[in-house]
């Protein structure tokens, strides 16, 4: 970071957190627009030299790209806007009604065993112990057998995916950026609160993929590029692939999202395990047999493929908490289809808007006080 000084006359204003409202506006509209810096640079006239002198903006192969700590800002700042919404704030980790090896102490103690950490060794305990051996003589003749260790509470880690839809309905409403800042704030909320915890991000459309941290404030939700009443497309995987750009990418594949989800969640060996879905539709895609099938209206056969997946998600102990934020209450078909998610895998549904998204992710996330098995 560069400094400048100046001599102070006495009529000057302190601006010192001038550069932080600058980056915050150009975060804002980073967020709601998905530009790039550099694409801001090319459309307006615009001075960000003052960023980069600050240290949230810097130079990555030949890119103008936030930094860590423009990131991390982002990330403190949505923390904080939906942490006001909150009715209530808990903080802590995930503690769970075992004992075992971790560094969060009790009063209560056990007997020392091999591997035990020395740091929680109960000095009085064990000196009482070689006492009451070896009776009240000096020296205190201490065994491998007099030693206590206090107990600890074992903490639940837990490894999560937050799965966004980023379909062509997701554009209305400004859902997508409340998205985006729920994402951003789940990443702080785990880092300050729960370091235990890994969070993985997928974002699904007619496909599906793991996405960066780096890159979700210029997520945008896919245009819509077909406008027939019926639709119904077999595409090859590898001329999806091929030609992805030319392709309809608006339809909405759970399916997918949830097999790559369940796929990262499976080198993680934690018991504790969940992805956390934000959407707005049924599912109207879902791959067979390497073919990408786009249907719509919503079909039962898209259906039934991707509650298959919800099953193998299921049989390797995720659980799946869903947040649908549905704009017609009419609209039976979704609310039938997270019906049968719910119970086959046994997690939770919610139906929020999109300004109560935020607080409903982060309460849950916050309130949830037991280990998921």
């Amino acid at each position: 970071m560069k400094w400048r000084y100046t001599e102070w006359d006495g009529s000057q204003e302190f601006e010192i957190h001038k550069s932080n409202e600058f980056f915050d506006k150009l975060a804002e509209f980073i967020m709601s627009t998905g530009m790039d810096i550099d694409e801001i640079l090319k459309h307006y006239d615009v001075d960000l030299s003052e960023l980069e002198e600050e240290g949230f903006l810097r130079e990555s192969q030949g890119k103008t790209i936030i930094s860590s700590k423009g990131l991390k800002r982002m990330e403190e700042r949505a923390l904080l806007e939906i942490f006001s919404k909150l009715k209530s704030e808990n903080k802590g980790s995930h503690p769970v009604d075992e004992k075992g090896r971790s560094h969060e102490r009790t009063d209560e103690t056990r007997q020392y065993e091999f591997g035990d950490p020395l740091s929680n060794i109960d000095m009085f305990g064990t000196l009482q112990s070689a006492l009451k051996r070896g009776g009240p003589k000096l020296p205190i003749g201490i065994e491998e057998e007099d030693f206590q260790i206090f107990e600890s509470e074992a903490q639940a880690s837990c490894s999560s995916v937050l799965m966004i839809d980023l379909s062509g309905s997701m554009g209305r409403y400004g859902k997508y950026l409340m998205c985006k800042k729920v994402a951003l704030a789940l990443q702080s909320l785990i880092q300050s609160y729960f370091p235990q915890d890994r969070l993985y991000f997928v974002v699904f459309y007619s496909a599906a993929e793991q996405l960066k941290l780096t890159q979700l404030p210029y997520l945008m939700p896919k245009p819509v590029s077909i406008y027939d009443p019926q639709v119904f497309l077999r595409i090859k995987r590898e001329d999806f692939y091929a030609h992805k750009s030319r392709l309809p990418l608006h339809f909405t594949n759970i399916q997918a999202g949830l097999s790559i989800a369940r796929r990262l969640l499976s080198k993680d060996s934690t018991a504790n395990k969940q992805i956390i879905m934000i959407s707005d539709g049924e599912p109207t895609a879902h791959w067979e047999n390497n073919i990408l099938n786009l249907i719509y209206p919503p079909a039962d056969r898209t259906a039934q493929q991707t509650l298959k997946e919800v099953k193998a998600c299921t049989a390797a102990g995720i659980i799946i908490n869903t947040f649908m934020l549905i704009d017609d209450w009419y609209y039976f078909g979704l609310k039938n289809f997270v019906d049968q998610m719910t119970r086959l895998n046994k997690g939770r549904a919610f139906y929020p808007s999109a300004d109560e998204l935020g607080r409903l992710v982060l309460d849950d996330y916050v309130q949830r006080r037991k280990k998921m098995i």
